[in-house]
């Protein structure tokens, strides 16, 4: 039972899309956005049934609304990371989302220690939303996530404009842009400026990214990117 019990709850909270191909993100003023990569631990199973019996629960009471997430599937095209799911989820109170990390531990005292059992990885970051919007993405595209810290502000800004005038000049498609995040104590994982970008196909996105390094990255500390699907 136990088995069908983590099945159960896996299914309901780190859902992806299997069907259909739009992807929508329905988000309202005040509400908080969530986006968690993380790799799990082999045979860490069990402690995960006790994570979902009692943290996920918690969450759901402080507001916690759980969307479909990706799964990353390819070897990454830039940075020294590769998280193999990405989690998205929305919290409806964005202070709410701020105290949890720290008032779940009055119901859930190991709860940190448990997520160190459970994931090798675990990197979460969240924005407030300050407007009413909706993110809707063609999951029949190609998708990349790229995720960028900045060395130099003013350098960074140049870069970030060049950036996004090749990508849209080369035909991609920017989905979502995301810029001054939270991650909580322990968690770290705040890039200045996160993007979703959708291309017609694999080739097209290559096409862009050899443009891409060929750029002057003055101003740049670090990246991530990856496709996600």
């Amino acid at each position: 039972m136990k088995h069908y019990y983590f099945l159960a709850c896996l299914m309901l909270t780190f859902s992806f899309q299997t069907r259909g191909q739009e992807r929508t993100y329905d988000l309202k003023k005040g509400e908080a956005f969530d986006i968690i990569l993380f790799n799990q631990v082999p045979e860490s199973g069990e402690i995960l049934n006790k994570y979902f019996a009692s943290a996920v629960s918690e969450a759901q009471a402080f507001g916690y609304v759980p969307q479909k997430g990706f799964k990353v599937d390819e070897v990454p095209f830039q940075g020294n990371y590769w998280p193999k799911t990405i989690i998205i989820g929305k919290w409806k109170n964005y202070l709410k989302r701020v105290n949890f990390t720290t008032e779940i531990t009055d119901k859930v005292p190991d709860f940190h220690e448990m997520r160190r059992q459970i994931w090798s990885t675990f990197s979460l970051t969240y924005w407030e939303v300050k407007e009413d919007r909706t993110v809707k993405m063609d999951l029949g595209k190609y998708n990349v996530m790229t995720a960028y810290w900045a060395d130099k502000g003013s350098a960074f800004k140049k870069f970030n404009d060049q950036w996004l005038k090749t990508a849209k000049a080369s035909g991609g498609n920017v989905v979502l842009e995301l810029s001054g995040g939270t991650s909580p104590f322990g968690y770290n994982y705040n890039p200045d400026y996160l993007t979703i970008t959708s291309w017609e196909n694999k080739e097209a996105f290559e096409a862009f990214r050899r443009k891409n390094l060929a750029m002057s990255h003055e101003g740049v500390k670090h990246v991530n990117q990856f496709a996600i699907k």
